[in-house]
């Protein structure tokens, strides 16, 4: 972020000097950026956040309506990814070179590689109103593109049709976010469990006569889990950071979206919160994964 926010942020007209100095003071421009460090740590903990410097407003006052729609956002992938992963991953493992477990390995490997944003355009690209696929298949189905709901119902309500819109206009973003961290996920879940089937505890087990599933479900999957506990920890962060990319691509105005323009407006106290709020959730996390680690594996206890 180059630059000075003073110069792009107040005019710079002759006729406009006394203006220019109230926004200086009230910024505090003025100071050094030490100072301004120290002022904002201040205020972190008293929950005043500064003033925007484009928007003129408070930042807390920005960012809450942001917020609420990257919590669904990244909640709603987050789900998504669990659960498929680990289902996925785990079918893979008991179906180990099957065409189950080639195929999903193969599709995990490009899915896990590909850009994001990219993916977002040609999801975008494959459901939009004018896709090719509609000429050729009548069924195929047209969703929303962009924003989290249609122009035309502004402002929010609480009834079905907004809820139903919202829905609608969550799925690709969601999506994308999902695909992009569901592969490594599943990869990770498959090798995990390959792992702890080749330990000689599971020959116990079914010389006590288990059956495969419950080999599966009281042995193979309760050892294999933890590793996936504090991947899916760090891969919040993953999340956070590609939804930057897929709220700007799917004009989905969440807390990444209004990252970009913060970047673009050279908008200090607004990107500094947004920086620190990502931090927090991800030490909040970890934390939480920390304490889920426990619960699973007797082994770890807390000191």
């Amino acid at each position: 972020m180059p630059g000075s926010p003073d110069l792009a942020i107040i005019p710079r007209d002759p006729k406009y000097a006394a203006y220019r100095g109230y926004q200086i003071a009230f910024f505090g421009l003025d100071k050094s950026p030490l100072e301004q460090f120290g002022i904002y740590l201040q205020r972190l903990f008293t929950l005043d956040w500064g003033v925007s410097y484009f928007y003129k407003k408070p930042v807390l006052q920005i960012l809450l309506n942001d917020l609420g729609w990257t919590l669904l956002l990244v909640g709603v992938s987050t789900v998504i990814t669990i659960v498929f992963g680990i289902l996925i991953g785990s079918y893979a493992a008991v179906r180990r070179g099957k065409p189950f477990d080639l195929v999903s390995t193969g599709l995990g490997i490009f899915f896990y590689g590909m850009p994001i944003f990219w993916l977002a355009l040609m999801l975008q690209v494959t459901f939009r109103r004018t896709s090719p696929l509609r000429d050729l298949f009548s069924w195929w189905p047209e969703l929303p593109t962009q924003g989290y709901f249609s122009d035309q119902l502004i402002p929010w309500q609480w009834d079905s049709l907004h809820v139903t819109d919202a829905f609608l206009h969550l799925i690709l973003p969601a999506a994308t976010l999902a695909l992009g961290t569901l592969a490594g996920i599943s990869l990770v879940m498959r090798s995990s469990l390959i792992d702890v089937m080749t330990e000689d505890f599971l020959v116990t087990a079914r010389a006590k006569g288990l059956s495969e599933r419950q080999v599966l479900r009281g042995h193979i999957l309760p050892n294999g889990l933890p590793p996936m506990v504090s991947l899916i920890a760090l891969d919040i962060a993953f999340i956070l950071g590609g939804a930057y990319q897929v709220e700007y691509v799917f004009n989905y105005q969440g807390i990444g979206f209004r990252t970009i323009e913060a970047i673009n407006n050279l908008d200090y106290p607004l990107l500094q919160f947004i920086v620190v709020l990502g931090g927090v959730a991800v030490v909040i996390a970890n934390l939480v994964s920390d304490f889920i680690l426990v619960l699973l594996d007797p082994r770890i206890k807390i000191t």
